[in-house]
């Protein structure tokens, strides 16, 4: 199970799948208050690639109060669904089954339907989380071979996270490795928690949570447990 000690989580955007992402705002919590603002500066550098607002909130200058955690709670698979304790469990998520907020933060609360995710920022040690690797490097056939006929236990033999502070992109970057070539990147948010970690002398293990295939790979999940 994940750990959560934060009163804040990122909502975050990307134009689509091969486009950087940008955290755009913050959902904060005080006691049973939620509170939810854009962030000016990354607002900026995202509407350069073509973002507006959430629709849900379309001053980008405003910090909402009212009726937040609802809106974002639709996000949310329905807690009347049969698989709902199986999408909890896929996160990790267990112990928070009656708190949306932290829900929302463990989960990222995608949508086939836009491009937003909310990421928690995990600062607490020890921590644990589950993180989606990004820029997934599907044009190496032999990565996208090996790791769609290999078993996991062998796959997290020959994974590896490296630290990348040359990044042009971010200072904080991590990248993933698999057997020594490119696998893909720990995504914002995460990547300088792990890379804080890392550089503050904690151990980080990780291990493979699941990995989606469909004619090449859709989607790894990383388990980050941080000692």
């Amino acid at each position: 199970m994940c750990t959560f000690d934060t009163d804040k989580i990122y909502l975050t955007w990307k134009k689509d799948t091969l486009s950087k992402r940008h955290i755009i705002g913050v959902l904060t919590r005080d006691d049973n208050q939620y509170f939810f603002k854009y962030l000016p500066d990354n607002l900026a550098i995202a509407q350069q690639s073509g973002f507006s607002y959430y629709p849900a909130f379309d001053n980008t200058k405003k910090v909402y109060k009212e009726n937040v955690i609802d809106v974002f709670a639709r996000r949310l698979l329905n807690p009347a669904r049969r698989d709902y304790d199986d999408f909890l469990k896929y996160w990790g998520a267990e112990n928070y089954k009656d708190d949306i907020f932290a829900i929302l933060g463990l989960t990222g609360a995608k949508l086939l339907t836009d491009n937003f995710e909310f990421i928690a920022p995990h600062q607490e040690y020890p921590a644990s989380f589950n993180t989606n690797i990004s820029w997934i490097n599907v044009d190496s056939e032999q990565v996208v071979n090996s790791i769609k006929q290999l078993p996991i236990d062998v796959i997290n033999q020959k994974i590896m996270l490296l630290p990348e502070p040359e990044n042009e992109f971010d200072s904080n970057a991590v990248k993933v490795l698999f057997d020594n070539d490119k696998l893909g990147y720990i995504k914002s948010i995460h990547c300088k928690n792990i890379f804080d970690a890392i550089a503050a002398g904690y151990k980080v293990k990780h291990k493979v949570a699941n990995i989606i295939k469909n004619g090449t790979i859709r989607e790894i999940l990383l388990k980050i447990n941080i000692e």
